[in-house]
């Protein structure tokens, strides 16, 4: 692609889990335990387990390196940041499929924060997140931390 701008890929989907599992019968992936919001008592903390990042991407023309950023939405400050994972397809009509296991989320007080994909230093979506303290407002689930 001499002299040609290396266009992003199209993010096609973005979600946090707790488990993404593969099927052994049909390949397909299982997305199981979504979730977009954290509880803790008190601050600053950090999620106790492991998480997954499902990611699909369309249109990648060769390869990209994607990595994932957790920012804070009030002053994006970044608290958690992957190292990049090289990804590629044959055919920009296929779709990658990756799974990223996300170490424990810091979380170092409550509001508004995203968990950031990029391609190759290009923002291809966010998937916005809240951390709340338990017992103030809307707290459906049981504890998380």
């Amino acid at each position: 692609m001499d002299g040609v701008e290396k266009t992003p890929p199209v993010l096609q989907a973005f979600v946090l889990a707790d488990h993404v599992y593969t099927d052994a019968h049909t390949g397909k992936k299982v997305i199981a335990g979504t979730f977009n919001q954290l509880w803790a008592d008190k601050y600053p903390t950090q999620f106790a387990t492991a998480t997954y990042a499902y990611l699909a991407l369309r249109e990648l023309y060769g390869e990209a390196q994607v990595s994932l950023k957790f920012i804070g939405l009030a002053d994006q400050r970044v608290h958690l940041q992957s190292q990049p994972m090289k990804v590629g397809a044959s055919d920009p009509r296929a779709t990658a499929e990756l799974v990223i296991t996300i170490p424990p989320f810091p979380m170092p007080e409550p509001g508004d924060y995203a968990l950031e994909a990029y391609a190759d230093g290009v923002l291809l979506g966010m998937v916005r997140m809240r951390l709340g303290v338990r017992g103030e407002g809307k707290d459906p689930r049981p504890p998380t931390v």
